[in-house]
């Protein structure tokens, strides 16, 4: 048995944030049902279409105009039955449409209730849209990032969008174990802005007892030497030198042993001190050598250091694919869909594609037949606009 079986999701958000969270718990076992507008969730066209399938797997599709009659009154039964709902509106918008928490929970009191949002639901900054680049860009994230003599540079992946869908699983799973325990359901104001923060940790502590900003360092580290790539004659090679141990047996296995008692590189504070002096001479050493002979002395050696690979190395790699660390799924009218698996890993729970993204409006009919409508009436609410069915035979993995 999975550990979310039985629960109910209604997820009413799109592009990244809210759609990992929602397939992190329908990975988990829950029913979660996408909740998109007629039109459809406004990222479905991006990557040719193989958005929504890569981001929403293990989800029902239901299409649904919560501004119409019919539409609210189709939300109003799931709200009655469901465990969680999620929203990644800016604040208001759902208690302008009749379904923000005060509503939601009056009707449903043991409903987890998860709103996320660029800036949270309190603040100055509230009734601002927010996206990652932009958290990336308020938090010190972008200023951060990026070469010494160059401008601030944006993060290549979403990392604000991710950590974000993950506090959100993990907030909804946090309240359903409160619920558990007291009956009641409750609100997560999750926001962007805090994930972007939170990101920054040690760069607030270093703040705080130091009053410095972090520099721009490229691919070297303001407060660790050596903490960067290194070109060899194959490719670059990323050395994490975090302790003096790992210094000693990084200078050994690139052929600097001497190097161990020359009191400017004794500490690592005598490095960062003698970074200007240190670094050419690492430089020369590493540029001397293949990647491949590098890493078949330093990793034996225990030194933290990784080959620089592209996305399609990755997808190679023969760890990512013992691992299972993506997934195909041949998805109808569009081919092969490649996606990050879940990492988690539990002993007793076999993480699968259970069932593809929706199309949209795939389980619309599938979805108001069980809370309690007739087809006759489905199809009125369809020729309403109050929702857009899709008569597909429900999307199943291929073997």
């Amino acid at each position: 048995m999975l550990p979310l079986q039985g629960i109910t999701v209604l997820d009413l958000t799109q592009v990244i944030a809210g759609p990992v969270a929602g397939q992190i718990l329908g990975d988990m076992g829950a029913d979660v049902i996408k909740i998109e507008p007629l039109e459809g969730d406004h990222f479905r066209p991006q990557m040719g279409g193989a958005w929504v399938p890569a981001m929403n797997r293990n989800k029902r599709g239901l299409a649904l105009d919560l501004k119409s009659e019919g539409g609210k009154q189709v939300m109003w039964r799931l709200v009655q039955r469901a465990d969680v709902f999620m929203e990644a509106f800016v604040p208001g918008v759902m208690t302008r449409l009749g379904f923000g928490y005060e509503a939601v929970s009056a009707v449903n009191p043991g409903i987890v209730y998860l709103s996320i949002s660029g800036y949270g639901q309190t603040g100055p900054y509230r009734n601002r849209a927010g996206y990652d680049p932009c958290i990336q860009a308020e938090t010190g994230i972008m200023e951060a990032t990026g070469h010494q003599d160059g401008p601030p540079a944006r993060v290549g992946a979403a990392p604000v969008d991710q950590g974000t869908g993950t506090y959100g699983a993990l907030g909804v799973a946090l309240a359903l174990l409160a619920r558990h325990r007291t009956g009641r359901g409750q609100h997560i104001d999750l926001a962007l802005y805090d994930v972007g923060v939170q990101l920054m940790s040690h760069w607030i502590t270093n703040y705080g007892r130091t009053g410095e900003d972090p520099q721009r360092m490229g691919m070297s580290h303001t407060l660790i030497v050596p903490l960067r790539t290194f070109a060899t004659q194959t490719q670059p090679l990323y050395v994490a030198c975090t302790n003096d141990a790992f210094w000693h047996k990084l200078l050994e296995g690139i052929g600097l042993a001497k190097l161990k008692a020359d009191p400017r590189f004794r500490t690592n504070a005598d490095r960062v001190a003698n970074r200007a002096v240190l670094e050419p001479i690492l430089e020369a050493a590493f540029a001397a050598q293949t990647c491949e002979e590098l890493l078949t002395r330093l990793i034996p050696a225990g030194v933290p250091c990784a080959p620089v690979k592209k996305v399609s190395d990755m997808l190679h790699d023969p760890h990512a694919i013992a691992r299972q660390s993506f997934v195909e799924m041949a998805y109808p009218g569009l081919g092969k869909v490649m996606a990050a698996n879940n990492p988690l890993r539990l002993s007793d729970v076999p993480v699968a594609v259970r069932r593809l993204g929706p199309h949209l409006g795939e389980h619309t009919r599938e979805i108001l037949r069980e809370i309690g409508y007739r087809d006759g009436e489905i199809d009125a609410l369809a020729k309403a606009k109050a929702v857009r069915l899709h008569e597909d035979e429900p999307a199943t993995p291929s073997p």
